[in-house]
């Protein structure tokens, strides 16, 4: 079924389900320490950012979800197996939720095949938009799966087309005060370097584009704040083990700021921590309904 949406038309149905792309994935140290930087690490968490004791943050992986460089085949945007959905544009899509789970520890340089597909299309309602779901595996040279993630999209435009509604977070927040908190903030430049990891969409660097997708300016990327949130959820609940983390998930609430201050709120339960991060400028929640398991 044809939608309108801002600037033409495009086809969103179950016929979405399936579509997929395949790539290569290959980095070094250096990668993993740039990445590491974009997300806050410094001088006193020296196994992220000295290569003789070099630590890949966890969420590293979720780096090759949206990579450009290191990529093959190459493309100057990041490729997703949603740009196979006929007229859709990027304009007006957003990262709404995500999953991380790990199976090992990350190699902190190596080469991987990763499998993105479309798992789910969901229908939010007329004016409320649609949530595709993709999910993506990363497996190494010897065929075993080292991540996956589960990634879901917002497009603004695209709801009321009929489709079966989006299955509910299970995840909840306590209403007692957290167990523990961690205040940092997002520099100036943080989008800037954030995108050198691979993430080039352009969102996040080009005033017109944000313009377009009803952004006052370039935004911090959601992915860079799942980024901080687990080198802080990391360093509170097992500091300098962070091989330790076996998933994190959340859902995107609210944009951040290049230059916002923000809290970490953790509430720890049997196994697992739930989590949220607050935007100190205004109160408003950056990543809700998070939730980390570890061994």
């Amino acid at each position: 079924m044809a939608k309108k949406q801002k600037g033409g038309f495009f086809m969103l149905d179950q016929s979405a389900v399936g579509l997929s792309i395949r790539q290569k994935f290959t980095y070094t140290w250096r990668d993993v320490i740039l990445y590491n930087l974009s997300v806050g690490a410094g001088q006193k968490e020296l196994e992220y950012v000295y290569e003789k004791v070099l630590k890949a943050i966890p969420t590293f992986g979720v780096i090759p979800c949206a990579a450009t460089f290191g990529t093959e085949p190459y493309s100057e945007q990041p490729v997703m197996p949603t740009s196979k959905i006929t007229g859709m544009k990027k304009e007006g899509t957003l990262h709404m939720d995500h999953k991380l789970t790990l199976f090992r520890p990350i190699p902190v340089e190596g080469s991987l095949t990763i499998d993105k597909v479309i798992t789910g299309v969901y229908d939010r309602g007329e004016g409320k938009g649609a949530k595709i779901e993709v999910e993506i595996t990363a497996t190494d040279e010897s065929g075993e799966t080292v991540f996956t993630n589960t990634m879901g999209y917002l497009n603004r435009w695209a709801g009321g087309f009929g489709g079966p509604k989006p299955p509910a977070s299970t995840v909840e927040i306590p209403e007692r005060a957290p167990d523990l908190t961690a205040e940092d903030h997002y520099p100036d430049n943080t989008p800037l370097l954030y995108r050198l990891t691979g993430d080039t969409f352009p969102l996040h660097v080009d005033p017109a584009f944000a313009q377009k997708s009803g952004f006052d300016r370039p935004i911090v990327h959601g992915l860079c704040s799942l980024g901080h949130a687990c080198r802080l959820l990391t360093r509170l609940l097992f500091p300098g083990q962070p091989e330790r983390l076996v998933s994190i998930e959340n859902q995107f609430r609210s944009v951040a700021m290049p230059g916002d201050s923000f809290t970490l709120q953790v509430w720890k339960e049997e196994g697992r921590a739930v989590f949220r991060m607050v935007n100190n400028r205004d109160g408003k929640a950056i990543l809700d309904y998070g939730c980390a398991t570890y061994q």
